[in-house]
């Protein structure tokens, strides 16, 4: 024998009718019409929303301190080598002084990094800074200037090495290149600008 199926007992319509009178439906039809307006509320939008919900605002901060970004002559000849029509063996000559270039720059570049992330962002403006913050980002700043010095001296000195190996025509082109990628970096620091 079988055990009786609810089937058997009671009928297919009383056994449907039966679960439809039951709280089970009833809870699932509330979830079901009730959780969305719910998770709309928790997100913040709707009819009637005011937005997005609490977010860290738009108050103004101090600036922190910004590394400028700075052209490096020996990339930008690396880059532009087809264009430049450089042969082989000046091409090998740069990618030699690409690697002491960036051998010398490396100290500098690992202290400007983290220059830069230990004085990202600021307070905001209407608190007032303590003195000792003050003066560790004016000496930020003065330990910044010096280290970008030494960057922009290394990076000529190398621009003066590779340069003498152009033929006059390479030179011209590798000027202008150099040019309009500082004309970039100013046109980009001018738009952070207020």
């Amino acid at each position: 024998m079988h055990a009786p199926r609810i089937h058997d007992r009671f009928g297919p319509r009383e056994v449907v009718s039966r679960a439809a009178t039951s709280g089970v439906f009833r809870r699932a039809a509330l979830i079901a019409v009730f959780a969305p307006a719910a998770l709309i509320a928790q997100r913040g939008g709707g009819i009637g929303g005011f937005g997005k919900g609490r977010g860290p605002g738009n108050l103004a901060h101090e600036s922190g301190l910004v590394i400028p970004r700075q052209v490096n002559p020996i990339n930008l000849l690396i880059e532009h080598r087809p264009e430049l029509g450089l042969s082989d063996t000046v091409f090998l000559r740069v990618i030699a002084m690409k690697r002491t270039l960036d051998s010398t720059n490396a100290p500098s570049m690992r202290r400007l990094d983290s220059l830069a992330r230990l004085f990202r962002g600021g307070k905001p403006l209407f608190s007032d800074p303590s003195p000792e913050r003050v003066d560790s980002i004016a000496e930020a700043r003065r330990v910044m200037n010096g280290l970008l010095i030494d960057v922009r001296d290394n990076n000529s000195v190398a621009r003066e090495k590779a340069y003498a190996l152009l033929n006059e025509q390479q030179l011209i082109q590798a000027q202008a290149i150099e040019a309009k990628a500082q004309k970039a970096i100013e046109d980009a620091e001018s738009k952070k600008k207020p």
